[in-house]
């Protein structure tokens, strides 16, 4: 597809085909650019497509549609090479814990040698931006420090294994993690065993478990490169209270609704001696869906010493005591008071302004996904707060209502907490930040900070007619490590409203 809009993502791209009665099966987008790759089912939904959306409007632009070259074919290609390829050898302990050959205070050395790279980058972009008169002492951006996890290994209370075919051993229905990827031509699926700096013993067991089920299961392990069969994956999830909840991953396209019952049946049937279990299936291959099978419907998981409630579909932290450790920072990092009004942007089930509550006179939490604000709700009655209060919207038109909203009083310090996805939030959400001059902070938290620099710069740029407002500048940033032994960490940054006047 060609003239796409450039500031559509791929959740758009697809809203777009679905508007026209077309069904994808992958999309791929670069960002900011005004092209995008679609994958289709069939030859016969391709042509379709090509027919229907030839000249088409999207907004302003006249799209354009063509077939796409298809690359090499990543399989056909290896077995003419006739040779393994690096990714081919290395372990799933390598794929899963790639720093876990280094001590501890190597893997934080190296983390913070990432973020520094990525902060000296900001400030590059920050220059282009501002142009001339940049303000370079207000945005001297340093890592304050990493603050390490109190668990190191097994810390993980959430895994999704894969269920396929073990090159090595030729075994069907391994359960593990994928060695390599599709497009490197290698989705040898290895066991667990040996993931231990992530993985706990108790997944690993519960892996073994399913396994010895899938041996007698009638229904065929997923095929990745025919794409037949059903069983798929198998996501864990478990608390520090023992609790365990387990999610099978089944492809429904090859199910009829009396195969899926039979399905269903034999899985229940396998965990019955198990009655405290909280047991789910999860169908993809068309609309997703998640059904309870048995057992609690969802599980409580004890943070900050506050209850949450955990189903199988809830965004939860995987590592718990780290969770711990990154909610303390941002309470000390944002300088909470009794005069502060808290806004939680993209709160989920409420866990940060939760925990955050008997700091602050007052907390709204926004959330776009109508269920995560139901679940907020039930965990801020469950924990007896009564000072917070969640809306369901957009946040970009949520963010103004509630601002608009709070009684104007010269001692009240009203502080945004950003915790998007790892991809960031939508540029109108940091440009509705930027208007709404009586938010005086901004604390943001970042799974991934490579991906966040445009939020950042957005933030912090010049007034201009896209973003009114003061920018804010930096004050400083904390990082936790929350992922051991992978290359992955949390940042916190504190940023204040810059006076220009």
């Amino acid at each position: 597809m060609q003239n796409v809009p450039k500031y559509a993502n791929v959740p758009d791209v697809k809203k777009f085909l679905k508007k026209h009665d077309l069904e994808s099966v992958k999309i791929k987008r670069a960002f900011k650019s005004t092209y995008a790759y679609v994958t289709f089912r069939d030859e016969a939904t391709r042509q379709k497509a090509l027919q229907t959306l030839q000249n088409v409007q999207w907004k302003k632009n006249s799209i354009k549609v063509e077939c796409a070259d298809p690359d090499e074919n990543p399989f056909a290609r290896n077995e003419a090479r006739g040779e393994k390829r690096l990714e081919d050898c290395r372990s799933v302990r390598e794929k899963t814990a790639p720093l876990y050959k280094m001590t501890l205070s190597e893997q934080l050395e190296f983390k913070l040698g990432e973020i520094r790279g990525v902060l000296d980058n900001y400030k590059k972009l920050l220059k282009r931006a501002w142009q001339a008169g940049f303000p370079e002492e207000q945005y001297d951006f340093k890592i304050t420090e990493i603050k390490q996890s109190p668990i190191l290994t097994g810390y993980r209370n959430k895994c999704e294994f894969s269920i396929g075919k073990n090159a090595d051993t030729n075994e069907t229905s391994c359960i593990g993690f994928v060695k390599g990827s599709f497009s490197q031509g290698n989705i040898s699926v290895a066991p667990p065993d040996d993931c231990k700096e992530t993985c706990s013993d108790v997944m690993i067991e519960e892996v073994k478990k399913f396994k010895d089920f899938l041996s007698t299961s009638i229904f065929q392990t997923y095929d990745n490169i025919a794409n037949t069969g059903v069983w798929k994956a198998l996501q864990i999830r478990t608390t520090e209270q023992h609790d365990i909840m387990i999610t099978p991953v089944v492809d429904k396209r090859s199910l009829d609704s009396e195969n899926l019952k039979v399905l269903k049946s034999s899985v229940v049937e396998f965990y019955s001696d198990r009655q405290k279990c909280s047991l789910f299936l999860k169908l993809v291959g068309g609309k997703e869906e998640i059904v309870h099978l048995s057992g609690p419907e969802h599980m409580l998981e004890n943070l900050c010493g506050y209850d949450f409630q955990i189903t199988s579909g809830s965004f939860f932290q995987v590592n718990t005591p780290g969770a711990e450790v990154l909610y303390q920072a941002i309470r000390e990092t944002a300088e909470l008071d009794d005069k502060t009004v808290l806004l939680d942007v993209c709160c989920g089930t409420g866990t940060i302004g939760i925990i955050l509550s008997k700091y602050v006179k007052r907390v709204h939490g926004i959330e776009i996904v109508e269920s995560a604000v139901e679940d907020a709700k039930k965990n801020a009655e469950r924990n007896k707060i009564d000072n917070i209060s969640f809306i369901a919207g957009n946040a970009k038109s949520a963010v103004s209502r509630v601002v608009n909203n709070i009684p104007k009083s010269s001692d009240t310090r009203i502080v945004a907490i950003v915790d998007p996805p790892r991809s960031g939030v939508h540029a109108d959400v940091i440009a509705c930040l930027r208007k709404n001059e009586m938010i005086a902070e901004v604390v943001y938290v970042s799974c991934d900070i490579k991906q966040i620099s445009d939020n950042i710069v957005s933030l912090c740029c010049p007034t201009s007619n896209r973003y009114l407002g003061d920018p804010f500048r930096f004050v400083s940033c904390v990082a936790v490590d929350l992922f051991p032994h992978t290359k992955r960490f949390e940042v916190i940054f504190h940023f204040k409203r810059y006076e220009m006047k």
